[in-house]
């Protein structure tokens, strides 16, 4: 009697909007891929996320502003510095550095 194959693990993406930028051909091809997609809306939502995808094109401060604003910065540096699974895409891996040129004296998340 043959044993049903095993179903392998298939991880829920939680992808981190900002409100501009890449995030619905991001999460078309997500989605595509068989990926199950959460937007994150709330920074508690980063403490049981699997993996997190933030794409993003614009403004570094912008970004930075938005995550300071809405409560984003602590988690997200807790987050990536628990070296849990993490893709930023264009300003989403900007983000993490320590500033930037585009947007001087604005500090980033600040990730060594």
């Amino acid at each position: 009697r043959a044993e049903a194959p095993k179903r392998a693990m298939v991880l829920t993406v939680s992808l981190l909007d900002y409100g501009a930028g890449n995030v619905r051909s991001v999460r078309n091809a997500l989605v595509k891929l068989g990926y199950p997609v959460v937007d994150v809306d709330r920074p508690e939502q980063l403490r049981d996320a699997q993996v997190v995808v933030f794409p993003g094109v614009g403004s570094f401060g912008s970004a930075m502003a938005f995550l300071k604003q809405k409560g984003f910065l602590e988690p997200l540096r807790e987050y990536v510095r628990a070296d849990r699974p993490y893709v930023g895409i264009c300003l989403g891996m900007q983000t993490l550095f320590e500033g930037s040129e585009e947007s001087p004296g604005v500090k980033g998340v600040c990730i060594p």
